[in-house]
């Protein structure tokens, strides 16, 4: 089993406040997600195995997350744009979408 724990990093107020704010502020589920995840890291001094079982995701999920935002801070957390495919979902359907939603 040996493997030590990953923990995230120390963060400054800053980073906490900015943390916070995107978890409240984002629309993007998977974001808020992430963001949750560290904090739970940061402040509650969790590692990936209750972070796991509280945000329901696995740990080695957790981990990659926790990973990349010691690596890159807060705009880690954010999904790369992918590269060539166009949007799946076009501004017409969108439009078409929330027309039907809002009846």
């Amino acid at each position: 089993m040996g493997m030590k724990p990953i923990e995230v990093r120390p963060l400054t107020t800053a980073e906490l406040t900015q943390l916070d704010e995107l978890y409240r502020r984002t629309k993007d589920v998977r974001v808020r997600n992430r963001a949750q995840m560290i904090l739970l890291g940061a402040e509650d001094k969790m590692t990936a195995p209750p972070i796991a079982k509280i945000v329901r995701q696995d740990e080695q999920t957790v981990r990659r997350w926790i990973k990349r935002f010691n690596a890159e801070g807060i705009s880690g957390l954010s999904d790369e744009p992918k590269s060539g495919a166009p949007k799946r979902v076009t501004d017409a359907y969108r439009k078409r979408l929330l027309v039907v939603v809002r009846r």
